[in-house]
């Protein structure tokens, strides 16, 4: 029977991406909705947010198909993302509606009372009123809020290169999201409140054993912040400077330890093999080893099959023939480490008794994804240039042996080596004095190698060549080949000897030029765990020793152009961020104090996510940049609650910063726990990083992750510090500055 194999289906891990990616962002969904039910203690508010999240969602889909987008690793991954994002405007407005409702219905309860009446329900007329008012309450802040989060965006659509390029599809896959979450909570919201609070039978959710403690443990965990802050602010420029000191010096230490990449390793669940013969090898020799080759790959318990080409390469219809390379695709069963596997079977290789034959396996790579102008497609790129071929070459293998004592890299060259070849250069004095041209010349050699088609047969309804070839055995000898006649102009039968000189010589395997001038290049790939930022340290180290002939140069690494590229995107992306966050809060709060104090959240974030990294072992790449520039936007959200509170309860009662913040901080103590920990447990599947294409998307969770963990734990303490510190302390309560805000919601002053 006939057994088929597919050797390559890219479709294959297309598809398991995007699955993973869809698996992450449903899970995380539903842990956004656990938490919103323990927070809320209410089933009819929790189905409320769990309709959010997936409408919210629908809407960004749409304008993706709108703008022309696809539906891909990058667009689903932004998609992941936002599910913790969106639910943080839902979960403001209903709480806000929740409260006025309840408020509302004490009114009426205490007016039935005091009329003799009894009952608390409020009619459903009363209910839409309500919903409506609340939502206006909060539409300002919201959209405040919600701005901060496209601003620190916008950068990435404003800059070129490949990281925008990358990104973009991301970014506005993340911005359609949170888009998206504003309108649902301003219309969808409201309009579901309005009917499912108004229902008068309760669940009784809230009595439930598990959801009455985590309530009694808040309320408990609230008075002893209260308690902890008021001791914190008495001591408020020490806590600044511990946090300075120990987050400042702690960040820095860890960021210089932390690896560099561009992109992170994808795993593909397959393995390339590459191997290059010495001069003069045939292609039954080359045959011979590849046998050789594949016994000891089949034999590895990982490996499930192995397509392998001797003598070229081949993909799709395109084929190369090369009597010096070998190549093979070796897939391998689920759930292998790719890197693990590739290191060992390297070793494993190295033991065959192959001279001068090199051998290379490395993990496979996603075809497409371009990170910069190399012309290999290795990690790693050292290219040399000169103008003699054979100086070049001869520094190339200096380069080369000095490279082979790196740990971090395994480096090949990336052309074929100097073939062995039969040179025939003529007599052009000679051949012109017989009436020779080089056309003639030409046409005896091209028959010499080709063959000639002497006539045709008719077979059946078509045509076929009958070609006189050469024997291989007359091709290769060079007395031979002197022999072979040619027919000057005049008739005169000339051997082909006498007006040319055969000999044995060497030919360029391959010749590669870079603005025009020859160039030697050698790929480097990754070993298991290695980063970008080591392997060029290395490299540097390796040939700081070793003095090039003259006339060759070594021309700057493409690798190391686009590690430094995204080092100082870091700066660039994240500064314009920060600039932008900023300038919207400034032209909000009509100053300059408040921002202030806000955007303190960012280097607190940052540290954060140093951290995160630092802990897993992330390297800083162009996805930590990007994860790094979203959590600008989102960090400086918990801090806007609690600033917007504390400035409505200094225009109210006139007191003095320290007792408003006091006052402000465990009312916004559940809102700020409830909005972070739905997005943490949203992004928490993409950074756990499980399943094929994960890798992609994994370092930006993390930073998102632990960067908004970190932050808003130190926000409930050092923003108040901060706070009270720049607007100063007052006396009495009256002698603080009295500043332009916006009319205090009546819910949202009440809240607890």
């Amino acid at each position: 029977d006939l057994v088929l194999n597919v050797t390559l289906d890219e479709s294959v891990f297309i598809q398991n991406s995007i699955r993973n990616v869809t698996t992450a962002g449903i899970t995380g969904a539903t842990l956004a909705a656990i938490a919103v039910l323990l927070f809320l203690g209410s089933l009819r508010q929790t189905l409320i947010i769990v309709l959010a999240i997936p409408l919210a969602i629908l809407v960004a889909i749409l304008l993706v198909g709108v703008f022309g987008l696809s539906l891909n690793v990058f667009s689903l991954g932004g998609l992941a993302l936002g599910v913790g994002i969106v639910v943080d405007n839902s979960i403001v407005m209903l709480e806000n509606i929740a409260k006025g409702v309840e408020t509302r219905r004490r009114a009426a309860q205490a007016t039935a009372n005091g009329n003799g009446h009894g009952g608390n329900d409020l009619e459903t007329a009363a209910m839409i009123d309500q919903a409506a008012a609340s939502s206006q309450e909060l539409e300002s802040a919201l959209l405040a809020s919600t701005s901060t989060n496209l601003v620190a965006v916008l950068p990435f659509l404003l800059i070129g290169g490949f990281i925008s390029l990358l990104f973009n599809e991301l970014i506005l896959t993340i911005s359609f999201a949170v888009a998206a979450s504003l309108a649902v909570a301003l219309t969808v919201v409201p309009t579901l409140a309005s009917r499912l609070l108004a229902i008068p039978r309760s669940s009784g959710v809230q009595h439930w054993r598990l959801i009455r403690q985590f309530d009694q443990r808040l309320q408990g965990l609230t008075q002893r912040y209260g308690r902890l802050l008021q001791w914190v602010l008495g001591r408020k420029l020490a806590v600044i400077a511990a946090t300075i000191l120990v987050l400042g010096s702690g960040s820095v230490a860890m960021a210089m330890n932390l690896p560099q990449e561009i992109l992170p390793q994808i795993d593909t669940g397959q393995a390339e093999l590459w191997v290059q013969f010495p001069p003069g090898t045939t292609l039954e020799e080359n045959r011979r080893a590849m046998a050789a080759v594949d016994e000891q790959v089949l034999a590895q318990p990982e490996t499930e099959y192995v397509f392998t080409t001797a003598g070229g390469f081949l993909f799709g219809s395109n084929t190369s023939e090369n009597a010096l390379r070998g190549r093979a695709t070796i897939t391998l069963k689920p759930g292998t480490d790719v890197e693990a596997y590739s290191d060992r079977l390297n070793g494993v290789l190295s033991q065959l008794n192959l001279v001068q034959t090199r051998i290379r396996v490395s993990p496979g790579s996603v075809r497409g994804l371009i990170l910069n102008n190399s012309p290999v497609r290795g990690d790693v790129d050292v290219i040399l240039q000169g103008s003699d071929p054979q100086v070049l070459e001869q520094a190339g293998a200096q380069v080369l042996a000095a490279l082979g004592e790196a740990t971090l890299a395994s480096y090949l060259p990336d052309a074929d080596p100097p073939q062995p070849e039969i040179q025939i250069r003529p007599d052009w004095e000679r051949a012109a004095d017989l009436g020779l041209s080089a056309r003639d010349l030409g046409l005896t050699v091209q028959t010499l190698l080709d063959g000639a088609v002497a006539t045709q047969l008719q077979r059946g309804d078509r045509l076929v060549d009958v070609r006189i070839r050469t024997p291989d055995a007359l091709v290769q000898n060079i007395d031979a080949l002197g022999t072979l006649p040619l027919f000057t102009s005049a008739g005169f039968p000339v051997r082909l000897g006498q007006v040319t000189s055969i000999g044995a010589g060497q030919a360029p395997g391959e010749i590669q030029r870079i603005d025009q001038r020859q160039v030697f290049i050698i790929e480097g790939r990754l070993s298991e765990g290695a980063s970008l930022g080591d392997a060029l340290t290395e490299v540097e180290t390796l040939l700081a020793g070793v003095t090039l002939p003259e006339g060759v140069s070594r021309l700057p690494s493409y690798s190391a152009q686009s590690n430094n590229s995204i080092q100082g995107a870091v700066f660039l992306l994240g500064g314009l961020a920060a600039f932008l966050v900023f300038t919207v809060m400034a032209v909000q709060y009509n100053s300059l104090i408040d921002p202030l104090v806000i955007m303190l959240t960012v280097p607190l974030a940052l540290a954060g996510g140093i951290l995160g990294l630092f802990v897993t072992q992330t390297a800083i790449g162009a996805t930590v940049i990007v994860g790094a520039v979203l959590l600008v936007g989102i960090v400086v959200n918990n801090a806007i609650i609690l600033v917007e509170l504390a400035n409505q309860i200094r225009d109210r009662t006139h007191c003095s910063p320290a007792v408003a913040i006091l006052q402000a901080a465990p009312q916004r103590l559940r809102p700020i726990l409830m909005t972070t920990v739905t997005t943490v447990l949203g992004l928490f599947p993409l950074a756990l990083g499980i399943g094929e294409g994960s890798e992609f998307l994994q370092p930006m969770g993390i930073v998102v992750f632990s960067g908004l963990s970190l932050a808003t734990l130190l926000t409930l303490f050092i923003i108040p510090c901060f706070y009270t510190l720049l607007h100063g302390q007052g006396r009495d309560g009256m002698s603080a500055p009295k500043r332009r805000s916006r009319p205090v919601p009546p819910a949202l002053a009440h809240r607890p």
